[in-house]
């Protein structure tokens, strides 16, 4: 059964949707041939955890990245194919748009994916049309899974045999409360810093829906065969299948 706050969600983004441009470009999307048949995904996270396992491991492997995941010093050794950033840091100019210059010259063949939403905002009027950006239209129906959701929901829409996930410890917002905790591979984001109570207990919240969400979306999973597995190294998350990192071939 979906939740209230998913339905509204779900809502928003439907009429959201409807804008003409949008469904221009989303009908450009679909044209897209499918990508994943026969092969498995494997998505890095950004957790602290990544810093006790060799990415090496991952060379040759269709991989996908996030975020601030260009930073970590094997990113242009394992060559990812696809970069999703869905944070509004982004959108909002926060985060420098020369970061996707960046990602594009360290693993040259990237599609960065965007989430259509973002079509029309001024941050992208300059490459909104590239053919190395793919506009991310259709999502699982949860919402509150952050930067994963976004990443879950291309590999099952690109038709991937095996999702794998590593990187994904769960414990930002318990990292951000107590202070000089290490809440990324690169450490600790800045735009969190001296954060208030206010902001905590948003965080917090957010935390609950988005557990909420990724216990509902494994069952979705588990209901429909789509094979998902935890790679990572620890971590909070407990309803997803677990597999070693270090037991790829």
């Amino acid at each position: 059964e979906i939740s209230l706050v998913t339905r509204v969600f779900k809502t928003f983004f439907f009429l959201d949707h409807l804008n003409p441009s949008k469904r221009r470009v989303i009908a450009r999307m679909k044209r897209q041939p499918i990508e994943g048949d026969g092969k498995d995904l494997y998505i890095i996270l950004n957790g602290p955890s990544l810093k006790t396992q060799d990415l090496n491991l991952l060379k040759g492997k269709c991989i996908m990245c996030v975020n601030k995941g260009f930073k970590h010093p094997l990113y242009a050794a394992i060559q990812p194919q696809y970069h999703i950033i869905v944070d509004p840091f982004l959108r909002d100019g926060i985060w420098p748009i020369e970061w996707l210059d960046e990602i594009r010259r360290l693993s040259p063949h990237v599609k960065i994916i965007l989430p259509v939403e973002w079509y029309n905002h001024p941050t992208f009027a300059k490459i909104k049309d590239e053919p190395y950006i793919y506009w991310q239209y259709w999502r699982v129906p949860y919402y509150n899974m952050g930067v994963s959701g976004g990443c879950f929901s291309f590999a099952i829409q690109q038709h991937f045999n095996n999702i794998y996930f590593t990187g994904f410890d769960g414990n930002s917002c318990a990292c951000d409360m107590m202070k000089g905790s290490e809440t990324h591979f690169y450490g600790h984001d800045a735009e969190h810093k001296d954060m208030t109570t206010k902001q905590h207990a948003v965080a917090l919240f957010s935390t609950y829906l988005q557990f909420t969400d990724l216990n509902e979306f494994a069952d979705y999973c588990k209901n429909r065969g789509i094979k998902i597995i935890n790679l990572t190294n620890g971590g909070l998350l407990d309803m997803f299948e677990r597999a070693s990192f270090s037991d790829i071939q």
